[in-house]
């Protein structure tokens, strides 16, 4: 069917050795019990002990290594805090995980299957492939779901368990060198946590302070994002030579944070793009996204050697569906964070932040520089939102995009910029790119807000009539055709209409993803726009 297969990532949650972390840190509390103890019968015994001391040394001496022992007590609770939580989500992924498969079994039973006949030898027989699909599908998700929040709770763990409880004992006889504002990454040479250096007086000074800051936090969400956030650093110097944290404002319990990430330097750049990723994207998993980027400056330096290109990964708003692999937040955030999937508001309040960062920017790179806005799905319409509310970009891209925002109605309506510089481009095998998607979300729109709209995201850039440079490629996946038979009597138009639903699933999965965007022909036509070689742009008559 073309989909992994869901057991592997249920063996992997299902086998966790719960019990034995857990008894492992058990260990690790008595410790830290013994270390309180140790460190109040030194201060007890102090003031006797001051009386025959003619100095102060000695006593100064002994009140530092109750201070050593109460911080090392404090680091071992960071680390027996973050196992709980560990412990807690592990125990609830394994228990979700089992009943994700019961449910999945009960379903394929409901369509008539027998154990142990192999599942999809018997949805090819019996023409049942596409609700199978569905179901696998579905299942494989949710336990992706569940292995993601599992790798994050032992990410924070990980990165707790770095700090060593024994360092403030050992600093009372040979100090370490010093640390960057309470963070456990070292200032020389590199405070950047990996990524390459910028001085102490680049442009991201501030940000990488808060970041260094927030990798001490004790908040869940606070330090998960900061976490994802260094590694997205990371990856981006490995990617680019010289990363920078253009956007940086920590998680809560009610918004995902905002950060952005320059693979390639800005302060020197000819070309700058800034990218906006689609939905469920948010800060935390921010290193997702930094290949794409890379591969938008790699294929445009390799068009144009002579150009110097950075590419912005930007996550600078609260990304719709973005609490599902986010940081965790309130109930009622993330249910406002799932409706927001439903039109164009938050990409219109996350254009508006785009048009302040992106004065920013602009003051940090050449006079020179050409900007170049461009976002997958609802990026597109983000950065379209903000190219509408007066964004100083060159060039906009618009991929794979369900509407650029009902903030304008055709490609003229962009202050300071001629519709020749505003490009589409959209597989017609992408469902999220055709009226469907509009119709879907409008019909959704009628029971949480009780609004309708026949243009929820706005105009189709691709549409003829919107009157933007629409790029002639095609998708790089191939098609998958799906027919499935329903057994109703009479049931003719029910099969075509489950085909076709079954059929616009799986153009879904196949078609619309940022990867297949960024990758052959039409990532060499972005790059292409990237540099401004707009001759070598391959442009066909929209919709």
């Amino acid at each position: 069917m073309g989909l992994p297969n869901p057991m592997e990532v249920a063996d992997e949650i299902l086998q966790v050795e719960v019990d034995a972390l857990q008894e492992w840190f058990t260990v690790a509390a008595r410790i830290r019990v013994l270390l309180w103890q140790g460190a109040e019968r030194i201060a007890d015994a102090i003031p006797v002990l001051a009386a025959g001391w003619s100095r102060p040394e000695p006593h100064a001496a002994i009140g530092r290594q109750r201070e050593a022992g109460l911080a090392g007590r404090d680091i071992i609770s960071r680390q027996v805090d973050a196992a709980d939580e560990a412990v807690a989500t592990l125990r609830q992924s394994r228990v979700l995980a089992d009943s994700e498969l019961s449910a999945a079994e009960s379903a394929a039973l409901g369509l008539g299957w027998i154990p142990p006949e192999d599942l999809l030898g018997w949805a090819i027989g019996h023409q049942a492939l596409g609700p199978v699909a569905g179901i696998v599908g579905t299942l494989q998700q949710r336990l992706n779901d569940l292995l993601a929040r599992n790798t994050d709770a032992l990410n924070v763990l990980a990165m707790t368990l770095r700090s060593d409880p024994g360092d403030p004992i050992e600093q009372l006889v040979a100090p370490r060198p010093t640390t960057a504002v309470g963070s456990m990454i070292p200032v020389d040479p590199d405070p950047r946590t990996g990524a390459a250096p910028v001085g102490a007086t680049g442009i991201d000074a501030d940000n990488l302070s808060r970041l260094t800051a927030d990798l001490q936090s004790t908040d869940i969400a606070v330090l998960a994002m900061a976490l994802g956030v260094q590694q997205g650093l990371q990856e981006a110097a490995e990617q680019g030579g010289v990363a920078q944290l253009l956007v940086y404002e920590s998680a809560n319990s009610t918004s995902q944070g905002r950060a952005a990430i320059s693979v390639g330097d800005v302060t020197t750049a000819d070309n700058v793009a800034v990218f906006a990723p689609g939905v469920s994207s948010a800060p935390v998993t921010i290193a997702q996204g930094i290949a794409g980027a890379a591969g938008i400056r790699d294929e445009s330096q390799r068009q144009a050697p002579g150009d110097r290109t950075a590419v912005v990964a930007w996550y600078g708003y609260d990304i719709p569906l973005s609490a599902i692999g986010g940081v965790p937040q309130t109930p009622l955030a993330t249910t406002k964070n799932l409706v927001a999937a439903l039109d164009d508001g938050a990409a219109r309040d996350g254009g508006a932040l785009m048009v302040d960062d992106l004065a920013r920017f602009r003051q940090w790179a050449p006079d020179t520089a050409r900007f170049i806005g461009m976002g997958f799905s609802m990026g597109s319409t983000t950065v379209s939102a903000a190219a509408a509310q007066g964004a100083e970009f060159d060039d906009l891209i618009l991929l794979g995009s369900p509407g650029a925002s009902t903030q304008v109605e055709t490609a003229g309506d962009y202050p300071g910029m001629s519709a020749d510089h505003v490009h589409a481009l959209s597989y017609d095998n992408d469902p999220i790119t055709t009226a469907e998607t509009d119709l879907l979300a409008g019909g959704a729109n009628i029971v949480p807000r009780f609004t309708m709209s026949d243009e929820p995201f706005g105009p189709d850039p691709a549409n003829r009539d919107f009157g933007a440079q629409v790029i002639d490629t095609t998708s790089n996946n191939p098609d998958l055709s799906i027919s499935v038979n329903t057994g109703a009597v009479g049931g003719f138009l029910t099969d075509a209409l489950a085909s076709k639903l079954a059929g616009d699933v799986g153009d879904l999965m196949i078609h619309h993803q940022e990867s297949n965007y960024l990758s052959g022909r039409s990532l060499e036509a972005v790059a292409a726009v990237v540099n401004g070689r707009y001759s070598e742009v391959p442009i066909k008559p929209g919709r």
